[in-house]
């Protein structure tokens, strides 16, 4: 029943959803009419066949989506230098904490120089990762501590007599990559939710607006829409099926923190909730990448525009947002980094003002386009120019007169207030000489509700909804097979890159092969009285070259292999001493000319005097398409100490 305490526009959206469900009712009636089936019964019929294949597509596309996430997740269980910032960061943040860093903030040493973060910082006698290797520009400590804050509320809900979390590296590296994984998946779902909800309000605007010329005497019918529900599914589905965003949903870079952001700002923006995704925004480029600028710029001005957002409320929006990320960020940051620092703001100053970026490379104005969003969506960015263009349905209705189409445009602009400014986002972003296709990662989720809405109108036009010529339903599925084929073959293209990836990660391999080579090599003890001796004598210490540390060996990884036991004769266990010392491209980190003290080397050279190789792990993959197999090459070879196995 209708509430008439409700105001005269909820009165007037309730009429319209009213004449749009009459409407819609009255148009399948008379159709099962003339078909000869009973009218009551076709539609109940209808009705739940719809809801129920709707649902089933729906589940399928969130399973495969957080299917495709753990695929990558457990096939490439290590991390490249990219993300080693903030994996380092969880790791010091679950077993150190923050504690000792703000016990140690005002301790500075006066003797510090200005030249080097990392001889200036006050917690440099901590057992911090970033003290010794801070890395080019400081980055923010926020997501591996909220991230360490969650594993470590899961140890505590874990019975240490079940099961220690903390004895298990790798299982606790696991974890906290999960938590990100899972907070991406349901950053995902939420925007499918509110893009289904953008469309049905459209569609229900659009049906109102047409329904004092559409009656049925006329002749006319309602101009077509496509379900809401299709292009939700089809959003999560496009988006398990491709590569970057699935693999990369575990990975703890500062893009993928910010990518769960921003496409919750996506989802606010879909719900027109300008503000709140203002908010999100400016959070995001205060915290995580100061470069979500350039999205907040054209977003911002698309809402300034379409008057979403009044010029005032912009201001008061991103100062109050700005103010709080800065009472969040500081703190922490400048406690853990040992002075006062905001990590974006530096990371801002190093890119553009000194524009230092270019030194890892540079790529033309173009590579966006021309190579990064190709490969980052695959074959279904052949989907996209249906979200704007009508062919489907003048294809299905055979180009005949425009009463038989509703006299809907060719064009359909429902995504284009959406589309443009993120298109916007990555034409200024070209414009940077240094580029790499996670630095657009923001993009991808726009896009690809942008293939969705394209692949739901081919869905929708090969549905059996109404009559139409024989030749033009041939067509019309034709298309949408082919829409289809776009999705297998980006999903096979996927799991031939997320092969092709975990080759990627040889000194995480190699780290995790010496631990199992010293479990076979260390022999059992005979007695107690030679116990002392010979765990002296066969104590550990491995040497990690910068090759090696930048392609898998984390901190988890380390104490992994640090943990290693082996029991006597007796059954008694007993630890090996194990070291662990990592080179860095720090000059005070390096150890060239100093390898004989060590025991065992990880490293990309292949033979090392004095020293004899193991093993060597397969790195550097490619495709070769010739012998249809993954070619690979001898990447990181493990080296043991000429005489360390003899008693």
């Amino acid at each position: 029943s209708f509430d008439h305490g409700q105001t005269s526009t909820g009165r007037m959206a309730w009429q319209r959803r009213r004449c749009l469900h009459c409407l819609t009712v009255y148009t399948q009636y008379t159709q099962f009419k003339a078909k000869g089936s009973h009218p009551c019964l076709a539609l109940r019929q209808s009705a739940m066949s719809g809801q129920s294949s709707q649902f089933g597509l729906r589940l399928a596309s969130q399973i495969l989506l957080l299917a495709t996430c753990l695929i990558a997740l457990v096939t490439c269980p290590h991390s490249k230098v990219e993300e080693s910032f903030n994996l380092q960061a969880a790791h010091d943040l679950y077993y150190v904490g923050v504690l000792p860093a703000v016990k140690s903030f005002n301790n500075v040493d006066p003797s510090c120089s200005e030249g080097g973060v990392q001889t200036c910082l006050a917690t440099e006698k901590l057992s911090y990762d970033h003290t010794k290797y801070p890395g080019v520009v400081p980055r923010t400590f926020i997501g591996a501590f909220f991230l360490s804050s969650i594993a470590r509320l899961v140890s505590m809900m874990i019975p240490r007599k079940m099961f220690c979390l903390s004895s298990h590296p790798l299982a606790l590296q696991f974890l906290i990559r999960f938590e990100l994984l899972l907070i991406g998946w349901l950053a995902h779902l939420r925007l499918a939710s509110s893009v289904e909800s953008y469309f049905q309000k459209r569609a229900s605007e659009l049906h109102s607006a047409q329904s004092a010329q559409s009656a049925s005497r006329s002749n006319k019918k309602l101009r077509t829409t496509i379900q809401p529900s299709l292009i939700a599914s089809y959003y999560l589905l496009i988006t398990a099926v491709q590569f970057h965003l699935p693999f990369y949903s575990s990975r703890l870079l500062p893009n993928t923190f910010a990518l769960v952001l921003v496409t919750i700002a996506y989802s606010e923006w879909f719900s027109r909730r300008p503000r709140r995704t203002a908010i999100y925004l400016v959070f995001t480029a205060a915290i995580f990448r100061c470069d979500m600028l350039l999205l907040l710029f054209t977003v911002g001005l698309a809402m300034l525009v379409r008057r979403d957002l009044s010029v005032p409320e912009a201001v008061l929006t991103g100062a109050i947002t700005g103010v709080v990320s800065l009472a969040v960020t500081v703190p922490l940051d400048s406690v853990m980094w040992g002075r006062p620092i905001w990590p974006e703001f530096e990371v801002w100053y190093f890119n553009t003002v000194d524009n230092r970026s270019s030194e890892w490379g540079e790529q033309p104005v173009h590579w966006y386009m021309t190579s990064a969003l190709p490969k980052g969506m695959l074959a279904t960015a052949f989907l996209l120019p249906l979200a704007f263009i009508r062919l489907p349905e003048r294809i299905k209705h055979g180009f005949g007169p425009k009463k038989e189409i509703g006299n809907e445009p060719l064009l359909d602009k429902s995504l284009v207030w959406y589309f443009t400014p993120v298109c916007g986002f990555v034409l200024l972003y070209s414009l940077l000489p240094h580029k790499e296709i996670r630095f657009i990662f923001p993009a991808l989720p726009m896009f690809n509700v942008c293939a969705a809405y394209g692949m739901g109108r081919l869905h929708q036009c090969a549905s059996p909804g109404d009559e139409s010529r024989k030749l033009t339903r041939y067509m019309t599925g034709l298309m949408y097979f082919g829409g289809a084929g776009c999705l297998a073959a980006t999903l096979i293209g996927s799991l031939v890159f997320t092969r092709l990836s975990s080759f990627n990660y040889p000194g995480g391999e190699a780290l995790v092969r010496l631990r199992w080579h010293l479990e076979q090599s260390i022999p059992i003890q005979q007695s107690a009285s030679e116990e002392k001796s010979l765990v002296a004598r066969k104590a550990v210490r491995l040497h990690v070259d910068v090759a090696a540390a930048m392609t898998g060996v984390s901190l988890f990884g380390q104490k992994h292999a640090c943990n290693l036991i082996f029991h006597d004769e007796k059954g008694k266990p007993t630890t090996v001493p194990f070291r662990v010392d990592k080179s860095g491209y720090e000059e005070t980190n390096s150890s060239d000319g100093e390898l004989m003290k060590f025991t065992h080397l990880l490293t990309e050279q292949r033979q090392v005097g004095g020293f004899s190789m193991i093993e060597a792990i397969e790195g550097h993959p490619r495709l070769d398409m010739s012998a249809r197999n993954i070619a690979t090459e001898e990447t990181i070879y493990i080296h043991e100490r000429s005489g360390w196995r003899r008693i």
